[in-house]
């Protein structure tokens, strides 16, 4: 089974990057290869993982000691896990998401992910542009296309706009996301991630 995160990931990599695509297709294959993954994930929660590569770190708390003590907290408390080890972000694959499972089956070390945590903010954005806002009108877009019945779409896409109106452009989980996944994860940068994370997890 772990064998095929590591195929997935590099299958999705490559979907990602292929210059035979149009940035249409690309953002509605990775919005289908999400929600196929997460059935019950809201619009919500499509808008995070897309941010999350887009946007990166940049946002995030940046102390090292307190981010490391964060990591452990939340590794130590947290009684269920998601079962993927990890998973790249929105359609660029900019950043993957490393599950917190990784430091608790021994894999790596709260201090590994810390480091590759802090050294990702140098290649995250700290604005917001807006190339991102009509980048989000084509994902909205795209996850219509994917998955016409999505429950409480409408109501999500307005609160979404108002927060973005707002200037508010972050976004937790959407509460069932969290019900049915127990997401516990890090984004880490694609390239700090295949360097120093990928390397140390079980082939």
């Amino acid at each position: 089974m772990k064998k095929l995160y590591k195929i997935f990931y590099t299958a999705l990599i490559l979907c990602t990057f292929s210059c035979t695509q149009s940035n249409e297709q690309k953002i509605e294959q990775s919005v289908t290869s999400l929600l196929q993954r997460y059935p019950n994930a809201t619009l919500q929660d499509v808008y995070k993982s897309f941010f999350q590569d887009y946007f990166g770190v940049a946002h995030l708390l940046a102390e090292r000691d307190k981010v490391k003590s964060y990591i452990e907290y939340e590794t130590n408390s947290a009684t269920e896990f998601d079962s993927t080890l990890y998973e790249p972000c929105g359609w660029r694959g900019n950043f993957v998401r490393v599950n917190l499972l990784a430091i608790k089956n021994g894999y790596i070390s709260s201090d590994a992910l810390t480091d590759a945590f802090i050294k990702s903010r140098e290649a995250s954005c700290d604005s917001v542009t807006g190339e991102w806002l009509g980048e989000w009108q084509q994902i909205m877009v795209a996850t219509r296309r994917a998955v016409p019945t999505m429950e409480n779409f409408q109501h999500d896409s307005a609160l979404i706009a108002k927060n973005l109106a707002e200037g508010k452009y972050m976004m937790h989980h959407s509460r069932q996301y969290n019900e049915y996944y127990h997401p516990h994860y890090r984004i880490i940068h694609r390239s700090i991630f295949e360097q120093e994370i990928l390397p140390l997890l079980p082939r």
